[in-house]
């Protein structure tokens, strides 16, 4: 009897004396809504629907929004590079006229419609932060669509005076065309262009990055520039703690609620 204590009294002494990590200044965001490709997700990704609750669930502290421009320069919210399997249509973004989108519907439970970028009133949540990622290839016809035509069709919507809206951009040559407007993330998985883009270029502000390709070493030597840092690409509880441990300043999480329960924890 006495040995059985005297193991508990060695639990409890050898939990409470390890360190718990605080995650309290990790911001936590929606990747395309309350997750990508997440199956048990009451909206698919990148409806006004999966953004608005993504936006309004407790906790959380924004969103990232995948944007596409189709043939009359509009914006659109869809992830995909064809439309092909996910509405009720084909091809891509890119070749299609406006008109041609507007009543197209997503082949999910709820058929939820495609939307434009212009439907989202950012002013209705400035305690919030949006990404909006910039999607350029056309693979359609295997090539970029417009820089500057996403400039002009971003500044139409006053995106440049919204101070929680920033701009993901994945290709370093569009860098130039964005940065001296807007808010802008440059995303990539090679670390080391990464870094060399922030050290070069101050008006960057930071990096997104997928978690398993940072460690958290790196995640401080781009902290130590004074820049932000976001971690992608984690869907189950271990993967959304890994990233936490390495305290970048948010992740952006396939799962949005087990990353906010996560944080907690």
């Amino acid at each position: 009897m006495l040995l059985i204590r005297i193991f508990f009294l060695l639990l409890i002494l050898l939990f409470s004396c390890q360190k718990t990590q605080n995650y309290s200044k990790i911001l936590v965001f929606g990747h395309a809504g309350m997750g990508l490709e997440m199956s048990n997700s009451i909206y698919h990704n990148n409806s006004i629907e999966a953004i608005e609750l993504a936006l309004n669930i407790p906790g959380s502290n924004g969103v990232e929004i995948d944007i596409q421009q189709d043939l009359n320069g509009v914006l659109w919210l869809f992830h995909d590079e064809k439309l092909d399997n996910t509405v009720n249509s084909s091809g891509c973004i890119s070749n299609k006229t406006t008109a041609e989108l507007e009543n197209l519907i997503y082949l999910s439970h709820k058929k939820e419609k495609l939307r434009k970028l212009a439907e989202i009133n950012f002013d209705n949540y400035p305690d919030k932060t949006i990404f909006l990622d910039l999607k350029f290839w056309n693979s359609c016809v295997e090539n970029y669509s417009s820089a500057a035509k996403f400039k002009e069709a971003l500044l139409l919507l006053n995106i440049n005076q919204k101070d929680n809206c920033f701009l993901i951009i994945p290709n370093e040559l569009f860098l130039d065309e964005f940065s001296n407007d807007f808010n802008v993330l440059f995303a990539s998985d090679n670390f080391d262009l990464a870094n060399n883009l922030l050290v070069q270029d101050t008006l960057i502000k930071g990096v997104v990055i997928r978690n398993s390709k940072i460690n958290s070493n790196q995640v401080n030597l781009i902290l130590n520039l004074k820049r932000l840092i976001f971690l992608f690409e984690m869907r189950s509880p271990k993967g959304i703690k890994s990233a936490l441990n390495k305290n970048p300043t948010g992740i952006i999480s396939d799962d949005l609620r087990a990353a906010i329960i996560q944080k907690r924890n």
